[in-house]
């Protein structure tokens, strides 16, 4: 995408935002804003105020990116296959079609 650089960064998830943000998807309670450069982040709903963790699907499907609302700068890169294997571990998680 341009306009984003894509420089190795080290992302410190809590694991409560990761829950947090693992809960919010099994029960799809994900609230999303679309940032100036377009790219569009889901979030945990209710949750804007406080630290949590930010998801977006890159175009293409290809790419999850995954960064803290605490320091947005750093965005960790995960493969679709990483994301699926995640969202496989999640309460009432379903195959991927």
């Amino acid at each position: 995408m341009a306009g984003i650089e894509r420089e190795p960064a080290e992302v410190r998830i809590p694991r409560a935002a990761l829950d947090a943000m693992a809960a919010a998807l099994s029960v799809r309670t994900v609230a999303m804003r679309t940032w100036p450069d377009g790219v569009e982040w889901m979030y945990p709903m209710g949750t804007w105020e406080q630290p949590h963790l930010e998801v977006a699907l890159m175009p293409g499907g290809e790419e999850v990116w995954l960064r803290m609302s605490t320091d947005r700068s750093s965005v960790a890169v995960w493969t679709i296959q990483q994301w699926w294997d995640f969202a496989g571990e999640l309460p009432g998680a379903t195959p991927p079609g």
